[in-house]
């Protein structure tokens, strides 16, 4: 454990953001002035200016992972309907208890219905009450939580898709080859984990949990199932009601289960997928400097004290959880990629000083540019936010003995 982590580059290049900031304002502006049939054409200019092709009629039919989302506008109102499952051979009594209460919560804007033996996400409101916040919250949940749980109810109680998903698979070596090095990116984290563990370091136990999982999703960005069983394991590492020992004892199990996961339900979730509202953010660069502030400056603290291990944790760390929680242009990925690649493999008091590098050129660079509209990524900073202070905790309370 005397080198820093290997880095694994992407398998496909990373997607950047299609949003266009300036038709946020224009949105708002639209609603504000009374002139509501507009507001829902200007919002989903704003997500993608591409989605205007999608349009029949009255009607837009958007593709997004493995469900299809219908947009109806007429002069009085707005429906949003998606398809979700086929639950006539489900179990049924479990299947529909969590339908309940998936209703409950985590769902605050639309709702689940059932017509037959068939869900559908749903969601109306009079076309005056199209307010642009509201809409794309539904539209953010919809896409969300529709192609995050259909996976996992097909796993586990029989469900089945309502409509083919339109996806593009890798080929069968890129394939292989994204297998293989998550294989070596988990069997890594684990015997990083023990290590650490067995020497009471809790936090760098913690950062590489945090690490490894994201370098799964950074590596090979799988989908479906097993997207869903990352997305659960790096939730519950961040959880703070469960005991932090006991956070650390549920991420090495669920690292394990990654690891004896079979090859082909492996394989089967490496593809890729049209996207509707991306479940990652625009990652702006102030909003990563202000996350960023306190990591940047007690890793300088760490290695001019000599502490290159902790510092190289530290800095991944918040690398992966970048990644994980944007889409981020080459100007601001390109410096981190280049540091991540150039550190690998290297000893730690080698490797910090490069990292370091690469958390400066983002942090104090000059920053020219206008900004439009609506934030997105500092909704996105309650995750990046709380996952920054988290580490901070973790380092004060769990110091190398």
């Amino acid at each position: 454990m005397s080198k820093s982590n290997t880095y694994y580059p992407p398998i496909h290049p990373k997607k950047a953001s299609t949003r266009q900031d300036e038709k946020w304002d224009e949105a708002v502006g639209l609603f504000n002035s009374q002139q509501f049939e507009k507001v829902v054409p200007t919002l989903l200019d704003y997500i993608d200016p591409n989605l205007k092709n999608k349009k029949n009629g009255d009607t837009y039919e958007i593709p997004h992972g493995s469900v299809v989302i219908s947009i109806r506008q007429t002069a009085d109102g707005l429906w949003i309907k998606c398809p979700f499952l086929n639950i006539a051979n489900a179990k049924k009594v479990p299947l529909m208890r969590r339908l309940a209460e998936l209703r409950m919560s985590p769902l605050n804007l639309t709702n689940l219905v059932l017509e037959g033996d068939l869900v559908f996400f749903t969601f109306s409101c009079p076309i005056t009450l199209c307010e642009p916040y509201k809409i794309y919250g539904v539209l953010r949940e919809i896409c969300y939580y529709a192609d995050s749980f259909d996976d996992e109810f097909i796993e586990k109680f029989d469900a089945q898709h309502l409509q083919e998903p339109k996806i593009s698979w890798f080929s069968e070596a890129v394939k292989q080859e994204a297998h293989a090095n998550c294989q070596k990116i988990i069997a890594d984290g684990l015997q990083r984990f023990d290590y650490y563990m067995e020497k009471r370091h809790g936090n760098n136990a913690w950062y590489t949990l945090n690490i490894t999982l994201k370098k799964i999703e950074f590596h090979a960005e799988p989908q479906g199932y097993v997207r869903s069983l990352l997305e659960k394991a790096i939730d519950g590492l961040f959880d703070g009601r469960i005991p932090f020992h006991d956070r650390l004892l549920n991420g090495k199990s669920d690292l394990e289960k990654l690891k004896q996961l079979p090859e082909e339900k492996f394989l089967s979730g490496l593809y890729q997928v049209e996207t509707f509202v991306p479940y990652k953010y625009s990652g702006k660069k102030e909003n990563i400097r202000e996350n960023w502030q306190e990591s940047y400056e007690e890793a300088q603290e760490m290695i001019s004290n000599s502490r290159f291990e902790d510092a190289s944790n530290l800095i991944q760390s918040c690398f992966y959880n970048l990644f994980y929680y944007n889409l981020v242009n080459e100007e601001i990925s390109k410096p981190i990629t280049d540091a991540l690649s150039q550190a690998s493999d290297l000893p730690w008091s080698q490797a910090a000083p490069l990292l370091l590098k690469g958390m400066q050129a983002i942090m104090e660079d000059t920053f020219m540019g206008a900004d439009y509209g609506m934030d997105l990524s500092k909704l996105m900073g309650e995750q990046m936010q709380q996952s920054m202070q988290m580490m901070q905790q973790f380092m004060a309370n769990y110091k190398t003995n």
